[in-house]
């Protein structure tokens, strides 16, 4: 896939100038709501921090903007953000310092707010190279270590799992007109994202290096591969969302396209996680 931006797309600076917003409002909210002497850090990551080289890199209110937050005692979990009081309290505040900081938005970011003592706690989970992340507040992330063959079998087993959406998708899509599609798009999104980088781990990329990819970048090594199937699904899904978003979700025939595309990646990505033999790591394709 060739780098680029539409010209006609929405001003990278601006898209970043209301992330940045969100990002400072849900900081600024977490910081008022729990203690700074109970948290170790505040991280982002993900696609919302990495590089833009295309439009499939970063979706309006499809992409998530990853902000992690690591607390020193996991007990201080359920005692700051354990209720329902509490929660409202943090969204209220988000919500409020977003609309202080962007008067006439693009876009309103869409916030992923994880607790990463809970995620250190997966056995399966793979966090992200260090030079992936940056610290927000506090202490610097902790540092990634990969088991390349545990890698490889994460993902297999991840993408197998994930496409066991499609048993009950139709059910799901069937009563979505119009704007509802939406719904089925974003459940389908965290899924579809991140099973680029799994197929790279299936074909044997290190994990370091596939988790360091921005989308554009996971396409072209897709391509590189022979995957060109599935990096045409996986690209296809982005630019839909896209479509759909420059429409105000009224293009409902670009929503059906996106919820069509990953439908295909996920297909795609089973089937080979089905019959891919594994392969050792080397620099990658």
């Amino acid at each position: 896939m060739e780098p680029g931006w539409p010209s006609d797309y929405p001003d990278i600076a601006s898209l970043r100038a209301e992330i940045d917003a969100m990002v400072a409002s849900l900081v600024e909210a977490i910081l008022g709501h729990v203690p700074a002497t109970e948290l170790a850090g505040i991280y982002l990551k993900g696609s919302a921090h990495k590089q833009w080289d295309s439009p499939v890199d970063y979706v309006p209110e499809i992409s998530d903007v990853d902000v992690h937050i690591l607390f020193r005692d996991e007990g201080s979990i359920a005692h700051r953000l354990g209720t329902p009081e509490a929660a409202m309290a943090v969204q209220r505040q988000i919500e409020e310092g977003y609309a202080s900081r962007i008067k006439r938005p693009i876009h309103t970011p869409r916030p992923q707010l994880v607790v990463l003592n809970l995620f250190l706690q997966d056995p399966d989970y793979s966090p992200s190279p260090a030079g992936m992340v940056e610290t927000l507040w506090g202490e610097p992330y902790p540092s990634a270590t990969y088991d390349e063959h545990k890698e490889q079998a994460v993902a297999r087993k991840r993408l197998l799992a994930d496409a066991a959406i499609l048993e009950t998708l139709p059910l799901r899509l069937i009563d979505k007109p119009g704007q509802y599609l939406l719904a089925v798009i974003r459940d389908l999104t965290w899924r579809t994202g991140p099973s680029g980088p799994r197929m790279l781990l299936l074909f044997g990329m290190p994990a370091a290096q596939v988790w360091s990819l921005n989308r554009t970048g996971v396409i072209q090594a897709l391509e590189r591969s022979g995957a060109h199937d599935f990096a045409r699904a996986y690209r296809d899904y982005y630019l839909s969302a896209w479509a759909c978003f420059l429409s105000g979700y009224a293009d409902s025939a670009a929503a059906r396209s996106a919820v069509s595309a990953g439908i295909d990646a996920l297909q795609i990505a089973a089937a080979a996680a089905g019959t891919i033999q594994l392969q050792d790591t080397d620099a990658g394709p």
